[in-house]
């Protein structure tokens, strides 16, 4: 995600608007959208969102998993195996979960 002031930066820019025509839509003073393009300051959530209206656009904050790094490992290894290794592999692991739900032992 970029920084608040690239945003602001690049969202004034886009829209064609000079700092002071920002300031005027938005409702604050010229020397305050210098503060958030320059990283100076940093905008309140409620200002970033006026500020992209401003502009014509709208924030929005998405939130992804990541994948596990560990479990990316793993499937890599599983796809370097061919087909009968990883027929074995599936095998083995069945037998051990059965050995461990035998053990009340829920979790492998």
């Amino acid at each position: 995600m970029e920084s608040p002031n690239v945003l602001v930066r690049e969202m004034r820019l886009a829209a064609g608007l000079s700092q002071r025509a920002l300031a005027e839509r938005v409702g604050t003073s010229q020397p305050a959208v210098v503060r958030y393009e320059r990283g100076a300051a940093t905008p309140s959530w409620e200002t970033l969102q006026r500020i992209a209206a401003a502009c014509g656009r709208r924030v929005k904050i998405r939130v992804e998993a990541l994948p596990d790094p560990h479990q990316v490992e793993l499937a890599e290894g599983m796809l370097r195996l061919d087909p009968l290794e990883r027929l074995n592999g599936l095998r083995r692991w069945a037998r051990l979960r059965a050995l461990a739900q035998e053990a009340g032992h829920d979790r492998v």
